[in-house]
């Protein structure tokens, strides 16, 4: 763990590590060290990094084992488990503040996002702390949303989804609205508004108008990091106790392309 440096990045979420090389094989006490940084800090950012995709899925196992991403057409041929966001593979920006894979009983604990190509401008991905939003909102409407659980789904609409890939996970998946992390053991707002078809006992038009709104109040500057992509940096999301969402702000005629690993995680309680 000798040279491992942990810079915060701002007051609510983001640190910047420094003095690892993710591509080679680390002690037990550094992977730990990162992954407990994760959950305190909940986007971490690493410069300076390159990979070949081995390398790629080795460091992203600190954060667990890999989950196979439920959109394949859009996943490395030969590496499954490393999905490519690319605009020219088919792509639209996820430009909506959300959370990855909640139509999963076990969703991911972390994203781990790796800058292959970027754009000369725009095209950054910002991530906002929902503990922090949670902790800002009333006691009453704490108690209002510990009562409430979210039906997930595929996102309706999405064009290109395999027939295989909406077989296996285009059914209904319950989870808590209210969901404590598993490493820190804070409390934050846990949903996907593209992926919840209604909240559970609600119905759909009810549950969308909630979550908009919700949505509305929460994400305010003072709990955002928005991270600027350089070519050979990691940054990596917790996606237990986070919202994120990219940029389309940048010329098309260029290339930004990520590749992307999600790492297993609990179910959410």
């Amino acid at each position: 763990m000798a040279g491992l440096t942990i810079t915060p990045l701002g007051p609510s979420l983001g640190a910047e590590i420094s003095g690892v090389d993710l591509s080679k094989d680390l002690d037990a006490d550094t992977r730990d060290a990162i992954a407990r940084a994760l959950g305190e800090h909940l986007a971490l950012v690493f410069h300076d990094q390159s990979f070949t995709p081995e390398e790629y899925l080795r460091a992203a196992s600190i954060f667990g084992p890999p989950m196979r991403q439920h959109y394949s057409q859009h996943n490395m041929p030969d590496y499954p488990d490393i999905g490519l966001v690319w605009h020219r593979n088919g792509q639209k920006p996820a430009e909506s503040w959300h959370t990855d894979h909640t139509n999963r009983e076990r969703p991911p604990a972390a994203t781990v996002l790796y800058g292959v190509e970027i754009p000369s401008e725009g095209g950054g991905t910002s991530v906002a702390s929902m503990r922090a939003a949670y902790a800002a909102l009333t006691e009453a409407e704490r108690v209002r949303l510990s009562g409430l659980k979210t039906v997930n789904r595929l996102d309706k609409g999405r064009e290109g989804a395999r027939p295989e890939d909406v077989e296996a996970y285009d059914k209904p998946i319950l989870h808590p609205m209210v969901r404590t992390h598993a490493l820190h053991g804070s409390k934050a707002v846990y949903f996907h508004i593209g992926k919840t078809e209604r909240i559970d006992r609600w119905t759909p038009e009810e549950s969308q108008a909630y979550l908009e709104d919700l949505l509305q109040r929460m994400i305010r500057p003072e709990i955002v990091y928005h991270h600027a992509w350089r070519k050979g940096d990691v940054l990596v999301i917790d996606d237990r106790a986070t919202l994120h969402r990219a940029h389309g702000d940048y010329d098309r005629s260029q290339a930004r392309v990520l590749w992307r690993v999600i790492s297993e995680g609990d179910r959410p309680v």
